[in-house]
């Protein structure tokens, strides 16, 4: 056999390796929330910091940057991560703007299974908008007592809970985009300085290797990396990799 088929014959190898381990991980992923799943006890409608099927993230009011057009994603504290754990791929997740919004305003689907990304947010999920982001309803308007706590991160709810607020959800009409830039700017906090080098040390450890590469060859025209925070931040490295910003900046882009 020559040289030349050997080799792709072993990088063949290694790629039905990589595929099959990640098939392991995505497995091991539903054992553990089909072992861990608190259900919902039948005399209650909630529960809190357990996921389900149906469920409701906590979340900061910065989530109005992201929009449809965006990658959001649901990130998990250090002492969450058997919560986190338990998402998975399918299940369906309403969003709840904490103070001054209170409100929950649209539902998303859960992409992926967790992953560990370090930082204030150490986990976290992936997620697609399926319904908003909308003016949104109290949790009294939704029929759920619920009193949010400090700690608390995401509530499994039953699935006629989760009916009720998507009926009252769509007769709501979408935001536009003028007032999704104007919640945007009002709500967006303060981003916290990361250097160039840890910007790049989060994205590699998140296994993002692709846009890390891009960021330590990015180059201003004085030959100073000055700048970089704003092209990955909405310029054109944000646009090319939009999920970037999430892992460098988790507590002001991630959920």
């Amino acid at each position: 056999m020559s040289t030349d088929k050997v080799a792709l014959l072993e990088q063949k190898i290694d790629e039905y390796g990589r595929k099959i381990k990640s098939l392991e991980d995505q497995l091991q992923a539903v054992m553990r929330a089909i072992d861990m799943k608190n259900d919902v006890p039948e005399d209650r409608e909630w529960v809190s910091n357990s996921a389900g099927d149906w469920s409701i993230k906590v979340v900061y009011p910065g989530i109005y940057t992201q929009t449809h057009e965006s990658y959001p994603t649901a990130g998990f504290p250090k002492n969450r991560k058997k919560t986190a754990e338990q998402v998975t791929p399918g299940q369906m997740m309403f969003i709840y703007a904490t103070n001054p919004v209170k409100r929950v305003i649209g539902m998303t689907r859960v992409t992926s299974t967790m992953k560990e990304v370090g930082g204030q947010w150490p986990y976290s999920v992936d997620l697609e908008w399926v319904l908003g982001p909308k003016q949104g309803i109290t949790f009294a308007e939704a029929g759920l007592d619920i009193r949010p706590r400090i700690g608390d991160t995401l509530y499994a709810i039953t699935e006629e809970a989760a009916h009720r607020m998507i009926d009252l959800l769509e007769k709501q009409p979408d935001l536009t985009e003028e007032t999704i830039a104007y919640l945007s700017s009002e709500y967006k906090t303060q981003l916290k300085v990361v250097t160039h080098k840890d910007a790049i040390k989060r994205l590699r450890e998140a296994g993002m290797d692709e846009v890390a590469d891009a960021l330590e060859d990015f180059k201003a025209d004085d030959g100073s990396v000055r700048g970089w925070d704003e092209k990955i931040e909405r310029g054109d490295l944000y646009r090319r990799y939009p999920k970037a910003r999430e892992i460098i900046w988790p507590e002001e882009y991630g959920i």
